[in-house]
């Protein structure tokens, strides 16, 4: 999981975080009437595997507000770092396979639930891609009578870039994920970060050092700076750091302390994979010869563990397919 991802997740996996999230982002008339409080995240499993294995991918509900008992509404979160121009037409993907999983957990059903997705873009020129479904359907902008016919919705976009340091700040979320959506915004690069740093999130940095559990999300902001300043030397970000919030300035030495050991001890888990799927890639094929694409995709997605469980159960697989069971 990239940085940005597990930024993000961390900070909004949280359901009281997210709901504040939606509350700031959704329309009042909809936000309203949601039931945000008892808001639920809902297992990545619920869906399928493949959407299991998307880390960003946050999934929650909430009941509506005088509603039947059964009506929820799914909120998908998704960071998005760039622009994609085909985001209504994966959205839709996601939405068929909620709704899917929707039917197989109620399979007496007769209506779906309503889905909306919020999408989060922290790239630094805009959110610029089409937003509706209709905007990437052909054919439509020619022969208008064929809108009623074709499937279409509105993706909703919380585009980072747009928004002023005011406007973010004056933003009623908890500490941990209003810094986070900052350094996500700013991070790209060093300059504007410690630009803004010192003329408008110095403050809020001291907040959330002050936060529940603000000495850990405190580490965790500032090992995401550490790792996205690239080549500035540590001592210039201190500097930094300590000028904007001295109160940080300590946190800061051990920051760097455990971003060197989780690089680490990361290079050695990374190693100790690579020599397991190398031993299981041989095993494979000295015994199945040439493995198909799907195969080796699998094998460089899969963690140690998922690897040692595999190298087993070669001796009895019947197929290469075999080793992957649940």
């Amino acid at each position: 999981m990239g940085d940005h991802d597990s930024l993000f997740k961390r900070a909004f996996s949280v359901p009281a975080s997210a709901a504040a999230e939606i509350r700031c982002v959704l329309p009042d008339a909809v936000s309203g009437r949601l039931d945000l409080d008892e808001l639920q995240s809902v297992r990545a499993s619920f869906i399928d595997d493949q959407m299991a294995h998307r880390h960003t991918d946050l999934l929650f509900r909430a009941p509506i507000l005088g509603g039947r008992e059964q009506a929820y509404v799914y909120v998908l979160l998704e960071h998005q770092s760039e622009p994609d121009p085909l985001m209504p037409w994966r959205v839709l993907g996601y939405v068929n396979r909620i709704w899917e999983a929707a039917i197989r957990e109620e399979p007496g059903r007769r209506t779906l639930p309503p889905i909306i997705p919020l999408i989060v873009h922290h790239g630094p020129a805009g959110w610029s891609a089409p937003k509706r479904l209709h905007d990437i359907v052909g054919g439509i902008a020619e022969i208008p009578e064929l809108a009623p016919l074709v499937p279409d919705f509105e993706i909703v976009v919380d585009d980072l870039a747009a928004m002023t340091d005011e406007a973010l700040r004056a933003r009623p979320l908890p500490p941990f994920p209003k810094v986070a959506l900052w350094v996500l915004r700013d991070g790209r690069t060093t300059e504007v970060l410690f630009t803004r740093l010192h003329a408008a999130w110095h403050k809020e940095l001291s907040r959330l050092r002050r936060a529940h559990r603000g000495d850990e999300d405190t580490q965790v902001i500032l090992r995401y700076i550490l790792r996205v300043a690239g080549d500035t030397p540590f001592e210039v970000i201190r500097e930094h750091i300590a000028e904007a919030a001295p109160e940080l300035e300590e946190d800061m030495a051990t920051a760097e302390e455990e971003l060197i050991q989780k690089g680490v001890e990361r290079g050695v888990e990374q190693g100790r994979a690579e020599a397991l799927r190398e031993m299981l890639f041989r095993l494979l094929r000295a015994r199945f010869g040439e493995l198909g694409p799907d195969v080796e995709r699998r094998l460089g997605a899969a963690s140690p563990d998922d690897l040692d469980r595999w190298i087993e159960r070669v001796v009895t697989a019947e197929r290469p397919e075999d080793i992957f069971r649940a």
